[in-house]
């Protein structure tokens, strides 16, 4: 390492310190303040009893019955996702894809309580569904906020179950907003950095000041530091109609867009962008009473201005069916408006929401551990027993007083030497039991009776 000059004078060294010391100090003065890294200890402290843990079990998937590939068939698959309070009264916002193929939905609050829940709306289009559980106290809900103004960069806070794992906080950025996945035509994602990974799915993405703005959906399999949350504005939007009637209903005009190239913008004598244009026009459709044509351009619909397909999109989604609207257009260069009456958008997947919302919750014991159901016709071959006696064992919680002594498929019949045959009767008979010393009870296992015992929880 050279060495450094020799000071020849005390006048040389104080100009050599000045120039060191001095003037790098004074001109790190001047710089802006570097942006402080976030503190979401306080976030998280305020906001982990508003999110909840979503298990789900769907029927056993068909393939299969070679014990190697299936060593136990006819065994319900389970799913993993995350959701939040919006209602004190129990309404809590998850994903469709968490909870669309359930038999039965059970959510994990913070303090520890399991509830059984109900799936009372959905809406595909946007992934978004709506659960409602019964608590014994009032539920904490979020605030809403708006992702209208979030812009890249902002820091934002992610809470949920990635792998299982409850109540894990992830933070990171906002990397873009207005994302299109493909996934729809209601794409409109916001991109995070923030962790987010399965289990994650209809959890809350919050900015710094507590407010959700986002629920995560969708991961890239492979990619890191690439999430996507749908607007927290669409919970809003359609949070009403998911709580009443259950689906979501949307206007439509029956007219086919696409995008207005730079090179087919030049062949209209426009600029790109300048609208949506009309490729094709159904029949009978409102589109074709108020006299569109294939080859316009659509520049406003409803005094909302129109710059591309998804712009269209989502302002007829947001009308109601029935309603009268200005819509505003382009034809060879000149410029023209027309009213119509909008439709109700076609729904295909409105029957598989119905069917989904039809299925009820199963009763859920927490002292024992265990979910229940009645013992049907339908069911009463695997029971194997009659109809009408017993309650049958659907899911015994990992950890819980049942665990390793109870089954799925056993038939409890009697609690104490009390007959059970209705799984609403369970929590009752429990009730009166003491929890300092083992219950009695007795089942029916593989068609045979057998007695077990077990201690209940005390709390």
């Amino acid at each position: 390492m050279p060495m450094m000059p020799r000071i020849r004078s005390r006048a040389a060294l104080f100009v050599l310190l000045f120039f060191l010391l001095v003037l790098p100090s004074a001109a790190w003065a001047q710089r802006p303040a570097a942006q402080a890294l976030p503190q979401v200890a306080r976030l998280f402290e305020e906001n982990r009893d508003q999110v909840v843990s979503v298990q789900t079990e769907m029927a056993a998937p068909q393939g299969s019955i070679n014990p190697f590939f299936n060593p136990n068939p006819g065994a319900p698959s389970r799913g993993q996702g995350s959701g939040f309070i919006v209602d004190e009264s129990g309404l809590i916002v998850t994903n469709w894809h968490v909870v669309s193929d359930a038999q039965t939905i059970q959510v994990s609050l913070a303090s520890g309580d399991v509830l059984s829940a109900q799936l009372i709306g959905a809406d595909p289009a946007t992934d978004l569904a709506l659960l409602r559980v019964s608590a014994p106290f009032a539920l904490p809900a979020v605030r809403l906020g708006t992702a209208s103004d979030i812009e890249p960069g902002q820091w934002v806070v992610a809470i949920g179950s990635p792998f299982g794992l409850e109540h894990s906080v992830t933070v990171g950025v906002l990397s873009a907003t207005g994302r299109a996945l493909g996934m729809g035509p209601y794409d409109n994602f916001l991109q995070t950095d923030a962790s987010i990974n399965p289990g994650n799915s209809g959890g809350p993405l919050f900015n710094l000041n507590g407010e959700v703005v986002g629920v995560n959906t969708a991961i890239i399999r492979g990619g890191q530091g690439i999430g996507f949350a749908v607007p927290v504005d669409v919970v809003t939007e359609i949070l009403d109609q998911l709580r009443d009637p259950g689906y979501v209903s949307r206007g439509f005009i029956g007219a086919g867009v696409q995008e207005l190239s730079e090179a087919l913008a030049t062949t209209f004598n426009v600029a790109p962008r300048s609208g949506a244009l009309v490729r094709s026009v159904e029949a009978n459709s409102p589109a074709a009473r108020a006299g569109l044509e294939p080859g316009d351009i659509i520049t406003a619909f409803n005094q909302a201005t129109v710059t591309e397909p998804a712009d269209l999109l989502r302002a007829v989604g947001r009308v109601s069916p029935g309603s009268e609207v200005k819509l505003s257009y382009l034809r060879e260069g000149q410029a023209a408006s027309t009213d119509l009456t909008v439709a109700e958008r076609p729904d295909p997947t409105r029957a598989q929401v119905e069917r989904a919302r039809g299925v009820a919750p199963k009763p859920f014991d927490g002292r024992l551990g265990v979910f229940l159901s009645a013992v049907t016709p339908r069911n009463a071959g695997r029971a194997g027993g009659p109809a009408g006696v017993g309650v049958l064992v659907e899911r015994v919680e990992a950890g819980s007083p049942a665990s390793g002594i109870l089954r799925p498929g056993d038939v409890i019949l009697s609690i104490a030497g009390i007959d059970t045959h209705d799984p609403r009767e369970v929590p009752r008979v429990l009730q009166r039991q003491p929890a300092e010393r083992p219950i009695r009870i007795l089942l029916r296992r593989g068609g045979e009776p057998l007695f077990v015992a077990v201690r209940l929880k005390t709390s």
